[in-house]
């Protein structure tokens, strides 16, 4: 390769793999200024009474040592040293590059990294051009990677196939309708979100007012192009989905939503309140006493949690890893502020307390840890979250976020977490493809997400997720957002799942986000209940944590499913726990022969699932 003129030495001295972007702003304004594990550098701006000129942002790039395991390493031959403290003085001592963070690994996330080996990972701001230049003289023992948004998985809207509606004449003008959100008396709802979709493509999205009100434009203006609209409220109402509306221009046009208590099959609120999800998976009769996720450690990496819900005032811990101090350290006190609401809604269904009419989740009395990483999080955030869950022994992760984009230090790091006896749960993705990253990572567990006719109106978007023949055993169907593929280890509830919001709150929500927590919380259950896992002082490995999907997989039960869209089907945890034989309790580890086994076993009662299957229902 032949030698840049603008090569230093210390541009000689490097290591990443694929392409989303921050602003220059973005990045320095967690620099620390001096020292400590997040030590960097501060940008300067030149700056006058009529403010600052506009330049073209930076990027952040990531950098680490790759590390190679088993016959790959054997392979690859002596690898080139990755000194981490050498690479970060090389890149602090370059102009065009501004170093925002260090990521350290402490305690037993230090230990995992092996002897010798360094897990620093260094995040740097710097323009897309020359984060490819130090790519291209990276040598081989270091990866410099992009360092990508983070997606949460519940920001998706209808997906539904139309026919587009063409207007008679072409025009470039946009009408402008007003609607009138209410319930059931009559009372306006505040900050529901209104979506109108036409035929071309085009949408406009807009949330009410304190008096329920809201203005949408129509592209094109004409009304027959908009072919369907979606209300979502911000709490304690049933969605509103309509194909084709007939709307006016002359007046408000006027959406009632119905409370979430005003459908028998949602049995909401309840004593304990039990989802649809929750009963089918076994936790309706269990004995809430016996199996209550006592003892185990579980991190929700999401947007935060709101701990002053009714269901959820017993979560104490958390860190916000959006937003740093000097040394880089998450702060410990932002966790409690969901803006999204996501994080809050998937603690629900995980560690809901079941008290006075709220929401049971599947560990009400384990250790939570919430981890904030929403909105604005990216990979290097998602590192140091899961050298959190390592240092601090978690014993299952959820993780409810994906994207298209991937990392190579992300999967090292769930890997490394994997060797450390942290079970890390991912969703899918609701992309309605293959399945997204990090979900495809061999060492997590991937969840996809079915619904169940009648457990929500026919007027809701709800009754949109499930394909025309697609319903299996007992009104089951593969939710069509849900991402598929081999990775998927097995399915749970994700249509119309209904759990905690901020401000005290409940609403029903779409997303493999929404079945991840169920299968972590039956994971957990195991780890906290089974006596294969009773002692808690048994070594922490990746044995450990096979053990715990295996488990997970063979309490799945056949749904008639496709593998690819449902993996062993749909799992039972807390029934198998309570209905153990004695042989059970003694479990041998499995060996290759069993594995081999054990996927009989599952094509097997796929085969007998498909066969018991009643006559196909359509909507």
């Amino acid at each position: 390769m032949p030698k840049d003129p603008r090569e230093s030495k210390d541009q000689r001295q490097f290591a990443v793999t694929t392409p989303t972007e921050r602003t220059a702003t973005d990045t320095v304004a967690s620099a620390p200024r001096s020292g400590g594990r997040g030590a960097g550098r501060q940008s300067t701006s030149t700056e006058d009474d009529t403010g600052s000129e506009v330049q073209t942002r930076k990027v952040h790039y990531l950098f680490a040592a790759r590390h190679r395991v088993g016959l790959m390493a054997l392979a690859a031959g002596p690898q080139p040293v990755y000194d981490a403290q050498q690479v970060y003085d090389a890149l602090s001592r370059m102009p065009e590059v501004t170093v925002v963070r260090r990521i350290r690994p402490s305690g037993f996330s230090a230990l995992s990294a092996g002897p010798g080996a360094s897990q620093d990972v260094i995040v740097v701001a710097t323009t897309p051009e020359h984060g490819l230049y130090l790519q291209s003289i990276a040598h081989p023992g270091m990866i410099v990677e992009r360092d990508h948004h983070l997606n949460h998985l519940a920001g998706f809207g209808p997906q539904f196939v139309s026919q587009p509606v063409r207007a008679t004449a072409v025009s470039a003008a946009s009408l402008e309708i007003t609607f009138h959100i209410q319930n059931v008396e009559g009372k306006p709802l505040p900050n529901a979100e209104i979506v109108i979709y036409t035929g071309e493509g085009a949408q406009d999205q807009q949330s009410t007012d304190a008096s329920g009100d809201a203005t949408l434009s129509v592209p094109g203006g004409f009304l027959r192009n908009v072919v369907a609209l979606y209300v979502k409220p911000s709490a304690d109402y049933w969605e509103r989905f309509v194909s084709r509306p007939a709307l006016t221009q002359d007046k408000a046009n006027t959406i009632t939503l119905r409370p979430l208590n005003d459908f028998a099959q949602a049995r909401f609120p309840g004593n304990p309140f039990l989802g649809w999800g929750q009963r089918l998976m076994g936790l309706e009769g269990t004995d809430a006493a016996t199996l209550s996720g006592r003892g185990v450690k579980i991190a929700i990496v999401d947007s935060g949690c709101d701990s002053n819900h009714p269901a959820l005032k017993h979560i104490k811990i958390g860190r916000d890893f959006t937003n740093l101090d000097d040394d880089g350290n998450p702060n410990e006190s932002t966790w409690t502020a969901d803006a999204l609401g996501h994080g809050t809604h998937c603690a629900g269904v995980i560690a809901g307390n079941g008290e006075k009419g709220q929401i049971r989740g599947f560990c009400p009395e384990a250790e939570i840890h919430v981890l904030k990483l929403f909105p604005g999080g990216a990979f290097n955030n998602l590192i140091a979250a899961i050298q959190y869950c390592i240092d601090n022994q978690i014993d299952v992760v959820n993780c409810s976020l994906g994207g298209d984009d991937r990392s190579e230090i992300v999967q090292q790091e769930l890997d490394r977490a994997r060797e450390a006896g942290v079970a890390v749960v991912v969703a899918a993705g609701n992309s309605s493809g293959p399945v997204q990253f990090p979900a495809l990572v061999p060492s997590v567990f991937c969840v996809s997400a079915v619904g169940q006719q009648g457990e929500y109106p026919d007027d809701t978007y709800h009754a949109q997720t499930a394909q025309p023949g697609s319903i299996l055993v007992n009104g089951l169907f593969p939710a069509k957002f849900s991402c598929h593929g081999p990775e998927v280890k097995a399915c749970a509830p994700g249509v119309a799942v209904i759990s905690s919001l901020p401000g005290g709150g409940y609403g029903a929500w779409d997303g493999t986000s929404m079945a991840a927590p169920a299968i972590t919380g039956s994971a957990a259950l195991l780890v906290a209940h089974h006596p294969e896992f009773a002692n808690r002082s048994l070594v922490r490995n990746a044995a450990r944590v096979d053990r715990i999907f295996q488990r997970v997989m063979a309490a799945a039960q056949p749904i008639g499913l496709n593998p690819l869209f449902g993996g062993a089907g749909l799992p039972a945890v807390p029934k198998a726990l309570t209905q153990m034989t004695a042989a059970q309790q003694q479990p041998q580890l499995r060996t290759e022969s069993s594995a081999a086994d054990l996927q009989a076993a599952i094509q097997q009662g796929l085969m007998a699932g498909l066969a018991a299957l009643r006559p196909a229902a359509t909507f």
